[in-house]
């Protein structure tokens, strides 16, 4: 049965799910800043003295998170971690997560598409959740650099014959630089990021979207999907890779 708080900016439900109701949804609408967190906050405490600590906080409905928003999920994960349970995020919209992002509570805290999906990853840690994954199901949990089950990269096995051992010649060549494939989608976004490596995802989405030609749109999943292959998802890592250029 669903529970709700109101308050001016803030909408709370909380609901169990999972095959015997072990894992807490929080669904989160409005925003959480210094006048709404502490409603949120006393929702966490809750769970937690019920001894819940499998949790997901469905941001679905959120479109801003002050610090102290932030702070909350921060200072609950150390005692939920400690007693075998986890808290994960699900459902940030765009903007919510270039924060989360930019704040770096990627680090140490997993972001998921939906609330499926963080369900999802609570059953393959472990006897937790839906234990039975539907039949030709592709997907993985998505991390913070991997939001969209479309557009993140999964890896294939490598099925490659073992290497033929060549002869050993008394003067070795100089390697040859690895070539990578760039299509010209890549090209683009390789071009922005070198140009503007502070730019966010969301701000190259907009740019990209703009400039003149007949260029196809390029979708903010496929632009992080693009950075990901290139190690350069990081604002740091644009930056040395600007500097290379």
């Amino acid at each position: 049965m669903t529970q709700e708080k109101k308050m001016d900016e803030i909408k709370i439900s909380l609901d169990a799910t999972g095959n015997k109701g072990e894992i807490s949804v929080v669904r989160v609408d409005g925003v959480i800043d210094t006048m709404t967190a502490s409603e949120l906050e006393r929702v966490m405490n809750r769970l937690t003295d019920q001894e819940k600590y499998n949790i997901i906080i469905d941001l679905g409905g959120v479109d801003y998170i002050s610090s102290a928003g932030w702070g909350i999920f921060i200072s609950n994960i150390r005692d939920i971690r400690q007693h075998q349970g986890d808290l994960k995020l699900a459902g940030m919209v765009p903007n919510v997560y270039e924060i989360y992002e930019l704040l770096e509570f990627d680090t140490i805290l997993k972001a998921f598409e939906n609330v499926d999906r963080a369900r999802t990853d609570f059953s393959q840690l472990g006897g937790v959740g839906e234990q039975v994954k539907p039949e030709n199901d592709q997907t993985r949990p998505f991390t913070t650099e991997e939001l969209n089950a479309d557009d993140y990269d999964r890896t294939e096995p490598d099925i490659r014959p073992p290497a033929r051992k060549e002869p050993e010649v008394a003067e070795e060549e100089p390697e040859k630089e690895k070539v990578v494939d760039i299509d010209a989608d890549e090209r683009r976004v390789l071009k922005l990021a070198s140009d503007d490596p502070f730019l966010s995802t969301w701000g190259m989405k907009k740019i990209l979207n703009t400039e003149p030609g007949n260029h196809p749109k390029l979708g903010w999943f496929k632009i992080r999907r693009i950075l990901k292959k290139h190690d350069i998802l990081s604002k740091r890592k644009r930056f040395q890779f600007a500097r290379k250029r």
